[in-house]
């Protein structure tokens, strides 16, 4: 009867799968991060196909083929966590090698034992628990480090649905994840198996549900609109409070607070003495950006591209530049410049007789 409620369940979790990935990528085919999706869509269809096959039926070429797709599901969480939470990632080579590499080390653990695992029960032998132990170990390191880095995020990030994400994200994604990977290492017993079988299923399924309420209940700011539909949406007016805004703009623009090493939106909330709620509807929705070191690098980088056309300050070097304006280090400093200006520091202060440095300034300054 357990058994039988879990197939029906993992039936329900197929078909709310691929209506859900068939309806955004449809809709948002054009968003990287509906493409990355897509890929953890297919571990997710290989882990659910599976499981259908208790009685190891699947063809052992087919069944290569969908343990392939499992094997890269842990990859894919960890990327698509990435790509929802970090507003400037991009798809870099290494991320490729870590995916070949990721699947090459499972696949020659667990392609020896293949016709011995089943999804479904617990294990068989000592030999595939020790052919499995790499694997999930594997496994397990990209989901903590997908969490790791959606938790270490979460104060600078101005997108309220965004913010909301990040804990139904860690909380269930990743405790799924990991609950069914570590069920399969304890499983023992027919009754105990098929309880926990059934338990992975529900929040298979739970997880899959709550996922389309997000989509659809917190779209903005999880998917990007498409260009005509930005272009028109910024044409939008957003009421900001003139006193807050005024009270921010002086304290970057006159006081220049966003030189203070390690500032956080915390602290910035406390010096202006304004709820921090409030600052970051205004610094989001009033001024445009989606996370709080965005917004101070703009100003940052605004006035250290001033003292990099001052000839007269030609002896002061990078690195002074950049701690002098709340840098912890050069590498955030290079990286946050050439990100606004398409140069390095170096390189714009050798160029800054050319028009195209001028340009560049003038492209990023805060209206």
């Amino acid at each position: 009867m357990i058994s039988q409620i879990t197939d029906i369940l993992h039936l329900f979790c197929l078909s709310n799968l691929i209506f859900i990935i068939g309806l955004l990528g449809w809709r948002y085919y054009y968003d990287l991060r509906i493409r990355i999706a897509g890929g953890f869509s297919f571990g997710i269809v290989c882990y659910i196909l599976l499981s259908l096959d208790p009685d190891l039926k699947i063809p052992y070429s087919i069944r290569v083929f969908l343990f392939t797709g499992l094997i890269s599901l842990p990859f894919f969480f960890w990327m698509i966590s990435l790509a929802i939470f970090e507003d400037h990632f991009e798809i870099k080579y290494w991320h490729w090698l870590l995916l070949i590499s990721k699947v090459g080390v499972s696949a020659w653990s667990v392609y020896p034992v293949l016709d011995l695992i089943n999804m479904r029960g617990p294990i068989v032998s000592e030999t595939v628990l020790a052919h499995i132990i790499i694997p999930t170990l594997l496994s397990l390191g990209f989901v903590v480090a997908a969490i790791i880095r959606i938790y270490s995020g979460r104060k600078d990030d101005l997108v309220e649905a965004r913010r909301r994400l990040r804990e139904v994200h860690i909380l269930m994604t990743g405790s799924v994840i990991t609950f069914n990977m570590f069920s399969h290492l304890i499983l023992r017993g027919k009754v105990l198996s098929e309880i926990l079988d059934l338990a992975n299923v529900i929040l298979a399924w739970g997880l899959i549900l709550a996922f389309m309420y997000l989509v659809f209940e917190l779209k903005e700011g999880l998917v990007d609109p498409r260009p005509e539909e930005s272009e028109d949406k910024e044409e939008k007016a957003v009421y900001a409070d003139p006193a807050l805004k005024k009270k921010l703009v002086s304290a970057f623009e006159e006081t220049k607070l966003y030189r203070k090493e390690g500032l956080t939106i915390g602290q910035l909330a406390e010096d202006l003495e304004i709820q921090e709620y409030k600052l970051r509807r205004l610094i989001n929705q009033a001024m445009g950006f989606r996370n709080f070191p965005d917004f101070l690098n703009r100003y940052r980088i605004q006035e250290a591209c001033e003292i990099l056309l001052d000839s007269g300050k030609d002896e002061v070097p990078i690195i002074r530049i950049a701690m002098d304006l709340g840098y912890q280090s050069l590498g955030p400093f290079n990286r946050a410049f050439k990100e606004l200006t398409g140069v390095t520091p170096t390189e714009f202060r050798r160029n800054r007789g050319r028009d195209e440095s001028l340009k560049s300034t003038a492209d990023f300054e805060i209206s």
